[in-house]
């Protein structure tokens, strides 16, 4: 869509006028009286005689530090500016001009900047008011909204529910947070309990019982359960079919689903609690490793903002979660079985009682040295799940994943972090009998291999 402005001539002067500086105001020289009186309605001080004439500017500055401004024709800015100097060579000096090449002892801001800095954001702002209004008004009159993540969901999906949830200006009991399944991985359970955030567990049936469907951080293709109509999708996972669904708004390009909540929410003047910053800031960095791993502008503009409202005491406690004894029983065993191969680390787990174990083992995995992939797996009731993480500079953890695994049953996720989950008996014979644990990791590492182009791995002890 083309933008259209509207604007007066002298766009540049008033947005000089206006600009807030600390400290003490600048002095302006000018060559126009009347310049001179519009800056002087604003409270600013200013001067008006011949810029380029060095006794003018000698008595102007005379006594001055500065700061100076200097905003002069293209042809008239190199004189203006060094006879500036040689009035007041210790005043600092802002150079406007129509380009960005730099000028000696000067500070330059391009005009170009001011549409980059201030009025694009702005712009963007605007478009995404728009759509939070579209979004607020197609929910308005819905007695019940689901709003639905993925059926273990992650912190980026409880604070973009929680996000959306406040968008709307919804109760619990008019818009609860659900899931199919349940938060199994301990810091999305602190989280849940220290900034008391409910989530209800449902069943396909329940669905019916609500006006309007949202899903966050996730697609109606992720999931087994069918949908008739799905109201809203907000995501940042890639798309794997397409989403019929009446408004969605889908970012590949951000790391997290938190990040778009954050801009709905500033567009639309929502105010952001300290316990909702908290939960949206632990969201953002936790799908972004700390906004190493797939961050964008975008992320890192939301994070900046949510960082001086969140309460990092309560983010300090949820990331540091209790682990049992038997957690750190099965990890002791993955780090006893551990294999590095051409850069990858593997390791499984066998038996596991909780699946959040494996994607936990697998971001510890990448730490080991000379590794550039982590590939952890273990066995869940008749399921194998493994998670993959890579340094986000090799091939898309998503893509290898789902050429790896995708043929065995569900397979795929972003560039740097992916998983999969298949009947362990579609690994071959013995893979799901008792000690047919070796077996797995040997078929898995052999997949995985040969699906990033390594070949077949050498044998080997676990290193």
């Amino acid at each position: 869509m083309r933008p259209v402005l509207v604007c007066p001539d002298d766009l540049l002067e008033h947005m000089v006028a206006a600009a807030a500086f600390p400290g003490e105001r600048p002095l302006y020289l000018v060559s126009r009286a009347s310049l001179r009186t519009r800056l002087g309605r604003h409270g600013d001080r200013a001067v008006a005689g011949r810029v380029t004439d060095p006794a003018f500017l000698h008595e102007a500055l005379k006594g001055g530090r500065g700061p100076v401004v200097v905003a002069a024709p293209s042809g008239q800015l190199g004189r203006v500016a060094a006879a500036v100097k040689d009035a007041a060579p210790d005043a600092p000096l802002l150079v406007l001009r129509d380009d960005d090449r730099p000028m000696s002892g000067a500070t330059v801001v391009p005009l170009s900047a001011f549409g980059e800095r201030i009025i694009q954001p702005a712009v963007d702002r605007a478009a995404q008011r728009v759509r939070a209004d579209r979004l607020r008004a197609h929910f308005y009159d819905a007695e019940r909204v689901l709003i639905l993540m993925q059926d273990d969901p992650d912190p980026d999906a409880i604070a973009s529910a929680l996000a959306l949830k406040t968008l709307l200006g919804r109760t619990r009991t008019s818009a609860p947070m659900c899931t199919f399944g349940t938060i199994t991985r301990p810091e999305n359970v602190a989280m849940c309990k220290i900034l008391e955030i409910e989530v209800e567990a449902i069943s396909a049936e329940d669905i019916a019982e609500f006006d309007r469907v949202a899903m966050v951080d996730v697609q109606p293709s992720f999931l087994e359960e069918r949908f008739e109509q799905v109201d809203l999708v907000i995501d940042h996972h890639p798309m794997e079919q397409p989403i019929d669904a009446r408004i969605k708004d889908v970012r590949p390009s951000y790391g997290a689903t938190s990040t778009i909540l954050v801009e709905y929410l500033r567009a639309a003047d929502i105010k952001i609690t300290q316990r909702l910053a908290t939960a949206l800031l632990y969201g953002i960095k936790s799908d972004t490793l700390g906004l190493e791993r797939g961050g964008t502008k975008a992320d890192l503009e939301a994070f900046s903002y949510l960082y001086l409202l969140a309460n990092h005491n309560a983010l300090r406690r949820i990331e540091r979660p209790e682990l049992s004894h038997d957690a750190l029983d099965v990890l002791a065993q993955g780090l006893a079985k551990r294999r590095v191969v051409q850069g990858v680390f593997f390791s499984h787990l066998g038996r596991v009682a909780t699946v959040d174990l494996i994607p936990q083992f697998a971001d510890f995995g990448l730490q080991a040295e000379g590794v550039q992939w982590s590939v952890v797996s273990g066995v869940v009731g008749d399921e194998v799940h493994v998670s993959v993480r890579n340094v986000g500079y090799v091939k898309s953890a998503g893509d290898v994943t789902r050429a790896a695994f995708g043929d065995l049953g569900v397979g795929g996720g972003h560039r740097t972090m992916a998983k999969a989950i298949f009947p362990v008996q579609k690994l071959g014979r013995g893979a799901g009998e008792p000690g047919g644990g070796a077996l797995c990791q040997e078929r898995i590492i052999d997949r995985f291999l040969r699906a990033i182009g390594a070949g077949k791995p050498p044998e080997g002890p676990p290193s």
